[in-house]
């Protein structure tokens, strides 16, 4: 693999303030006319861009490398991210150059959109594309820019097969540039991640990232000037880092990456044998089966905060009262039967984790993949074994963590792309500093969003589903049904199974086959049963036979809690100018309502008739549910910056006062 030529082995972290909200407003309109997001600027450059390309397409492969050669001389010396003249024309002239090794290596032409998106990103914004219009090929532009530079490059993707495969699909293209690509993987060693993070581009997911940078943290033992760095090599202390720094990031599906995957932290932890907790957690989890919700406990639905009742406080006590000693502290003693009681009614097998090989693995609710090396803390993931009668691990303790706000704050260069950036424009200024642009879709959209269906309970949702997919399906029409469980996927194709309709089925348990399921999804009479995995990143195709019938039909089971989630799965549909239908289906039961809106839910399940007040009822819930949901995790992002910000000030005040 071709070495990157870095001028230091070694990128530090950009530290960064957060700025004054009274000037946020202020700052924002400057920071878009310095960086030329104005409609005047933007026009002229492309019409520079599209006068270069007349001029490389005519020239010859030897003409074109000395071309790529002193482009990639110039980025060297110069990012090339302001907007002075000189570094305007080198911009624009290097897009056109990478455009027409686009075509010549892959066959693929850059649209006027995608030049507009790459422009955007490389000025340090964050564009938001519609489905279809190509945001791979926009960001692989931008990657190779950066490429250039010999710093660091970071391309995040939503998951780990959309990683390795735009790796694999751009890689003639980055070779042709002078660049070479890689992807980093879970399961990879850490040799090999260390010669991958070598290259100029690198693929790898947010998780990824950051998880293989806490690693390193933890051997520099927070050496973030490259002096201080030199001292540890001397120390043989970060002999087997992994990654070469943090400069540029290009993120994918920007909306996921940056508010989905934020509200958690993420946690390097290490192995803290505890054996009385062995003993412990099954007998908790024995213990709960005599406690009934709202009587003895009451759970906040929203945010999954449990309080005892005075009952249940004395019947804890009660059975409490012959068990060992451990059992006699009070605080410990609630903690116990709290992780129990979460592990028994909030934490769900087929969608927060699955059972596989007597392991319990973790699904990512937001890709709906599985996370075979995550656990989760505090003794919770020991009671949701204890409960599914699997071997008990050993616990874990906290050794350092960071949340994925901070982590790609320290970047120097932070752009991306996204489909989806409704109502979190706001957020992206305030957390990343992060301009939002609307790029125009280059064909109108023909996808049509019929009016929700609306039923009182879950089973005749379902029914009406397979009903619906039964008649599309003898339309001899590719439908996709989407499903925010393991559980429901399973059961819908095992109802339309019965019932003579042979479906896919792309969930956490049948992630090897993503590729295939997805390959052959578009074609006549394919019916697929996915979870989220099948709503990011993926482009399933139809034929111009499948087009004029109407085109792939998007059928949601379940609405989410974010809106912009609805519109991800929506969207796998009338990419690019074709057709297509997508349809709601929700009920009264579904869990949205019930865990933002229990007092409307239970309100809404004693209505009977007139039909159409509780289908008007229905639709207002499920928006009043979903600004809640959103609200409310906008505020735990929040706080989480905000404890964040407050840490790093308490670390440079210790380090000051050194």
């Amino acid at each position: 693999m071709t070495q990157p030529i870095l001028s230091a082995p070694w990128y530090p972290p950009r530290s960064t303030k957060p700025l004054p909200g009274q000037t946020r407003g202020r700052i924002k309109k400057w920071v878009a006319h310095r960086l030329g997001y104005t409609r005047k600027r933007r026009r002229a450059q492309l019409l520079a861009l599209e006068g270069h390309l007349d001029r490389f397409r005519k020239l010859s492969d030897n003409a074109l490398t000395r071309e790529i050669e002193q482009f990639q001389h110039i980025f060297s010396r110069d990012w090339g991210t302001d907007c002075r003249p000189e570094t305007v024309k080198n911009r624009s002239g290097a897009l056109a150059l990478l455009s027409v090794c686009m075509e010549r290596e892959l066959g693929m032409t850059p649209y006027r959109v995608q030049h507009m998106a790459a422009l955007a990103m490389h000025q340090g914004a964050v564009v938001q594309l519609a489905p279809g219009e190509g945001k791979t090929l926009a960001l692989a532009l931008v990657g190779a820019l950066y490429g250039w530079t010999g710093r660091p490059c970071h391309m995040v993707t939503a998951n780990d097969y959309l990683a390795e495969r735009d790796a694999t699909l751009m890689a003639p293209f980055y070779q042709r540039c002078g660049l070479s690509v890689s992807a980093v993987l879970p399961q990879q060693a850490a040799d090999e991640r260390r010669q991958n993070y070598s290259g100029h581009v690198v693929y790898a997911t947010g998780s990824q990232l950051l998880a293989d940078f806490l690693r390193d943290e933890l051997l520099i033992s927070g050496a973030h000037t490259p002096l201080l760095r030199q001292l540890r090599l001397m120390q043989g202390r970060s002999n087997h880092v992994v990654m070469q720094g943090l400069f540029a990031a290009v993120v994918d599906e920007a909306d996921s990456v940056f508010v989905d995957e934020a509200n958690t932290p993420l946690i390097i932890s290490g192995s803290d044998p505890n054996p009385r907790l062995h003993e412990v957690v099954p007998t908790a989890c024995s213990v709960v089966d005599q406690f009934v919700p709202g009587r003895h406990y009451r759970l906040d639905g929203a945010s999954l905060s449990m309080t005892f009742t005075d009952e249940g406080e004395d019947l804890m006590v009660e059975l409490t009262r012959n068990l060992p000693p451990m059992w006699r502290n009070t605080a410990r003693r609630e903690e116990l039967i709290r992780q129990a009681l979460t592990a028994r009614d909030v934490f769900q097998r087929g969608r927060h984790y699955i059972v596989a090989d007597d392991k319990v693995v973790i699904i990512d609710e937001n890709t709906g993949r599985s996370m075979p090396n995550r656990t989760w803390s505090y003794g919770l993931h020991q009671a949701i074994e204890a409960k599914e009668n699997v071997p008990l691990t050993e616990p874990s303790k906290t050794m350092v963590k960071q949340s994925f706000q901070h982590f790609f704050s320290c970047y120097h260069r932070l752009c991306g792309a996204s489909g989806t950036l409704q109502g979190i424009k706001g957020e992206l200024w305030a957390t990343y500093g992060l301009v939002t642009v609307n790029i125009p879709p280059r064909l109108p959209s023909r996808l049509e969003i019929l009016p929700a269906a609306h039923f009182k309970s879950i089973s005749a949702k379902m029914d009406a589903l397979c009903t619906r997919v039964i008649r599309l399906h003898a339309q001899q029409l590719p439908v996709l049904v989407g499903t925010r469980r393991i559980s429901d996927s399973e059961t819908i194709a095992e109802k339309l199974r019965s019932q003579g309709v042979d479906c896919a089925v792309l969930n956490a348990q049948a992630h090897a086959q993503e590729a295939q399921i997805i390959a052959q999804a578009g074609q006549a009479c394919a019916v697929t049963v996915a979870t989220n995995m099948a709503g990011r990143g993926v482009d399933i195709k139809i034929c111009e036979t499948i087009a004029r019938a109407g085109g792939l039909q998007v059928l949601m089971f379940e609405p989410h809690e974010s809106r912009r989630v609805d519109w991800q799965l929506f969207g796998r549909s009338g990419r690019q100018g074709a057709p297509g239908q997508a349809t709601l289906f929700v009920s009264s039961q579904d869990e949205l309502l019930r865990r933002h809106l229990p007092w409307f839910a239970r309100w809404l399940s004693g209505i009977g008739t007139p039909v159409y007040v509780r289908k008007i009822a229905l639709k207002i819930g499920i928006r009043l549910a979903q600004r809640h949901a959103e609200r409310f995790m906008w505020r735990q992002r929040k706080r989480l910056a905000e404890r964040d910000r407050l840490i790093k000030d308490q670390l440079t005040f210790t380090e000051q006062g050194r």
